[in-house]
């Protein structure tokens, strides 16, 4: 790896593990001055790290404003609740009549993991949790074979925006959550594509209130 190659990855680790952790909160400005003197790199690295940010969704980059942490509104969180709810279900449903032993087994190791996660309550382990959970919808989606539909998901399905939820749910809402991943993937494991589609639709839209508490 180049010189600048590696100091654009240590800038762009260091401000999305800022954005992930909240200490670069919602609607936040990112400093370059501030980050080059944390990371230890020039602007040149810092701003094709923002660049590469902005593009997976992170931040924003409103005219002569600067770089600023992605903000959310309650419609926004709402329409992207609704439209995963659609795809997601409809991908569940399809996933359910294709899915290999493979994906199956390590739907049952995500839920272990997520749940372990949740046991334990450790920051570290809570941090994970947004990681396992994308795992979780992605694996399911690829099990459904449809690449443009685990395209859309993928942007749909932040990891910003899931982390974000999860800090919004308190541990009644966590173990339902969990209870949701145990019973769809015993409905995939049951071949059921119905009931697949049903639970991931109710999965996904039990996280509007969470929406309704940032």
């Amino acid at each position: 790896m180049s010189t600048l190659a590696n100091a654009v990855t240590r800038a762009y680790e260091a401000i999305k593990a800022a954005v992930m952790s909240g200490e670069l909160a919602a609607g936040t400005r990112v400093k370059e001055e501030l980050i080059a003197e944390k990371v230890g790199v020039s602007r040149t690295p810092i701003r094709e790290a923002l660049n590469k940010l902005t593009a997976e969704g992170f931040l924003t980059m409103p005219p002569n404003q600067g770089a600023r942490v992605v903000q959310w509104s309650a419609r926004d969180l709402m329409e992207i609740t609704d439209l995963r709810a659609v795809l997601e279900s409809h991908g569940a449903g399809i996933a359910a009549e294709r899915i290999s032993s493979a994906h199956l087994q390590e739907i049952d190791q995500l839920c272990e993991r997520m749940e372990s996660a949740v046991a334990s309550g450790s920051d570290q382990d809570m941090d994970a949790l947004t990681e396992l959970n994308s795992q979780f919808h992605m694996t399911i989606i690829a099990a459904s074979g449809n690449v443009r539909l685990a395209d859309v998901i993928g942007n749909l399905a932040h990891p910003l925006l899931v982390q974000r939820r999860f800090e919004g749910f308190n541990r009644a809402r966590l173990q339902r959550s969990l209870d949701h991943h145990r019973e769809i993937a015993d409905a995939l494991w049951a071949g059921d594509s119905a009931w697949a589609s049903a639970i991931m639709r109710a999965h996904i839209l039990a996280s509007h209130g969470a929406d309704q508490n940032m």
